[in-house]
């Protein structure tokens, strides 16, 4: 991973957090010795620096039943939880945080899980590396809502990801969003109001305790002792 990082910085460059504390010997060993054998950086960089269609990543013949990919994957805890329970299904997670992805590489050793993959490449970089319908399901659990007016073109949701995010997805209504912000689901919403002519329906509610969406990770769990509802936005 480092030696990509150092090699290939532009792929990595991303707003918000990497590491929240110092990473251990031990965790920078783990990641060198055994980051390689679960991440798919090599070949989304290998497609950039040539772009050659017949380099992007196209899991056609993958023996999985399912592809499914989570952008920002945080602590790792649903990822998990779902390689766990669909063994016959690939999880691919996506995440600038490097503490995040030590937790999930830890368990992936200690459980022999074999259908997780990993990248630490800039999500934008990652999806367009990727095939046209090569996802059957992805997942957006509470991006950071950059909740200041001036930080709001950080936000990962606009009309151009939206349209990457429909260019890799096999069928509507795969994308699932959740979020405790009600500026962001109003800026959302105000994106498929302007642009219908290019978007398909989104759908919109609000989360309950028996949603297999809801509480799921420790950023929706904070919102939820507060009080806050939990969103669910569904492309």
């Amino acid at each position: 991973m480092f030696t990509l990082k150092e090699e290939f910085p532009q792929y990595y460059n991303y707003q918000g957090r990497r590491i929240s504390k110092k990473l251990s010997n031990t965790n920078i060993n783990l990641l060198n010795n055994h980051y390689y054998k679960y991440t798919l950086d090599k070949k989304i960089i290998d497609y950039h620096k040539v772009k050659d269609e017949k380099k992007k990543i196209n899991f056609n013949k993958s023996n999985f039943s399912q592809i499914n990919l989570e952008i920002g994957f945080g602590d790792g805890e649903y990822l998990l939880r779902s390689a766990y329970s669909k063994p016959k299904e690939l999880f691919i997670g996506v995440d600038v945080y490097i503490n995040g992805i030590v937790k999930v590489l830890k368990k992936i050793l200690e459980h022999g899980i074999e259908n997780i993959m990993l990248s630490n490449v800039n999500c934008l970089f990652f999806l367009d590396s990727l095939a046209s319908k090569s996802i059957d399901n992805l997942v957006i659990i509470n991006p950071d809502p950059w909740t200041k007016k001036k930080h709001h073109k950080r936000r990962l949701i606009s009309f151009q990801n939206i349209q990457l995010f429909n260019h890799v997805i096999k069928y509507k209504h795969s994308i699932k969003i959740t979020t405790d912000s009600p500026s962001y689901v109003e800026a959302i919403q105000e994106i498929f109001n302007e642009k219908k002519e290019f978007l398909d329906e989104l759908k919109f509610e609000i989360l309950n305790k028996s949603d297999d969406l809801y509480g799921i990770s420790r950023y929706q769990r904070k919102a939820i002792e507060k009080g806050q509802n939990i969103y669910l936005l569904t492309i």
